[in-house]
């Protein structure tokens, strides 16, 4: 590619922004986040500022975990371990919560590549979609099968 010269228009748009956009189902990200998990992640953060709040009301560190046997934070129902005789039953009820809902995920990914544009973030525009058509009628094969038209 050579550099700019005198008279070029650099306001122009290339032939690539007028074959392809951003896709608008993923918003050129190229995947998408599942809806599933977003009222998933709100409940743990719930659970997370409830738990905080039992520490310190307890006196302890907000974030440092109760007995250290939690996935993430928390205790874990492990044959033969207990939670220090000290620690307050409200936090480690907070904590087992915490560690229900991790169990509780959703099954599916939390992102997904999208279907529309399979993960490119770019989508053919009309213009682009009529190049394709043209070139396929003389013998050019996609790769893959197109994407739907909007």
């Amino acid at each position: 590619m050579s550099p700019a010269q005198p008279g070029d228009q650099p306001d122009r748009p290339s032939l690539l922004d007028e074959l392809e956009q951003p896709c608008a189902t993923c918003g050129g990200t190229g995947s998408r986040v599942d809806p599933a998990w977003e009222p998933w992640r709100t409940r743990l953060q719930e659970l997370a500022d409830a738990a905080r709040q039992a520490r310190q009301e307890a006196g302890l560190p907000p974030d440092t975990p109760v007995t250290g046997l939690g996935e993430v934070i928390g205790i874990r129902d492990e044959p033969g371990r207990r939670p220090p005789a000290d620690i307050p039953q409200a936090v480690v009820e907070a904590e087992r919560a915490i560690d229900d809902h991790m169990d509780a995920r959703p099954l599916s990914y939390q992102q997904e590549v999208c279907a529309l544009c399979r993960g490119a973030g770019q989508v053919l525009t009309d213009t682009g979609s009529q190049l394709v058509d043209l070139l396929e009628r003389y013998g050019f094969v996609r790769t893959h099968p197109p994407a739907p038209r909007r």
